[in-house]
């Protein structure tokens, strides 16, 4: 039983409410508000995360893009055999982000995005049912992502960028030994890896935009991580795993390939659509290492986690009313990534609908925009069978954001 609890326990992730698992697909305010589409809108510099190759077609030698969201996360649980039921109490998320390109020839440009496109916040009241899981967690992460893109003809081009990614995670939990409420906190601060972008671009007329990218997935390496117990009993001070303070482990950013579409119906009416395929089968399990500096002892653990490939499947419009101001809608559809059996309420995820909206300003180069989204999850029953946890749960969520941009000729 301890050894499940440490499995369970010691870098578990927090549900983003958007593309499965903790995928946080927030990395340009227009983009959102259509849908999610984003690989075939080259307005500005932020498509350099979507698609590198979608630089090369922005207009303007220089281009600016910068946004940041606000996320209210709320999850329900309830246990229909004991009726016991828990709700979260999650403070706000903001995912921001940043991307510039410049010109300095005419089929060459080059850019660079920073972005935090994995990452959560969960907070479950401290003496509910699942609180040997998780009370709290925290985890960040940050792309920067040097890009370069080059046109070949007026209907097509190329590009790739490359990806330095940093994190942390700080989780905490209570569990009840021998009548003993102990306590474990993890914090890293540290974490890294590596990772690439490449994607194509094809405008093959006016009224039409292809995009298609890929994301390499990342293996981001927590190395030296703190453990903290505290009110341990005297007589498990200096047994194991109490002993240890320090952890080593690897997380799965996971790939990414996107394909979609725009078309200028009309004058004023533009469509999008688009298909995303997240690699989440790639995360397996989830392998720990607990160590105690003084001793050199170890102690390894292992959780199954299996997670199941999944497409995201995405539709959007814009509708310029005036020169002045453009009208957004979107759906995308979600699907769960993570199996009943070894479903966690650190990952408190389920299949989602979200319907999304917002607005634009242009003046001149300059566009202000601005963003809505309501998720709405699907219940569903999950029993872990290493842990024993077990329930309905569900999930709703409300995002908002705001972003600038701004193309130099």
């Amino acid at each position: 039983m301890r050894r499940v609890y440490l499995v369970a326990l010691l870098l578990g992730l927090g549900s983003s409410a958007f593309a499965g698992g903790y995928r946080v697909a927030l990395q340009g305010v227009r983009q959102a508000s259509m849908g999610l589409t984003s690989v075939m809108h080259a307005r500005d510099a932020s498509i350099a995360f979507y698609n590198p190759a979608g630089l090369a077609f922005v207009e303007g030698k220089l281009s600016i893009a910068a946004g940041g969201f606000g996320v209210i996360n709320n999850v329900k649980w309830q246990n229909p055999k004991t009726l016991e039921s828990a709700e979260t109490d999650s403070p706000l998320g903001t995912p921001i982000y940043f991307a510039a390109s410049y010109r300095p020839i005419e089929d060459l440009t080059v850019g660079v995005s920073f972005t935090t496109p994995f990452g959560s916040t969960v907070t479950w009241p401290e003496d509910w049912a699942g609180k040997a899981n998780i009370t709290e967690i925290t985890m960040k992460s940050y792309f920067i992502q040097p890009t370069v893109a080059v046109k070949f003809n007026e209907w097509f081009s190329a590009g790739a960028g490359f990806i330095y990614a940093m994190g942390s995670v700080n989780l905490q939990r209570t569990m009840s030994v021998a009548g003993n409420d102990i306590g474990l906190e993890i914090d890293d601060t540290d974490a890294h890896g590596l990772g690439f972008n490449i994607g194509a671009y094809f405008r093959p007329s006016p009224k039409v935009n292809i995009g298609l990218a890929y994301r390499s997935p990342i293996d981001m390496k927590a190395n030296y991580g703190e453990v903290m117990w505290n009110n341990v009993p005297t007589g498990l001070n200096g047994s194991m795993p109490f002993s240890t303070n320090e952890f080593t482990a690897m997380l799965p950013l996971v790939s990414e390939f996107l394909a979609g579409f725009s078309y200028q119906a009309t004058s004023k009416l533009l469509l999008a659509g688009e298909v995303s395929v997240h690699g989440w089968g790639k995360y397996r399990s989830l392998d720990i290492q607990l160590n105690n500096t003084e001793t050199g002892a170890t102690y390894d653990s292992y959780a199954t986690k299996n997670f199941i490939d999944r497409a995201v499947w995405k539709i959007g419009g814009e509708y310029q009313a005036t020169d002045l101001l453009a009208i957004r809608l979107g759906y995308y559809f979600d699907e769960f990534v993570s199996p009943s059996e070894h479903w966690s309420p650190e990952t408190p995820e389920t299949t989602r609908h979200a319907f999304n909206g917002g607005i634009g300003l242009t003046f001149g180069g300059l566009n202000i925009d601005a963003f809505g989204q309501y998720t709405l999850g699907v219940e569903r029953y999950v029993h872990n069978v290493e842990s024993g946890f077990e329930g309905d749960v569900n999930l709703s969520a409300i995002v908002f954001g705001l972003g600038l941009s701004y193309n130099f000729n």
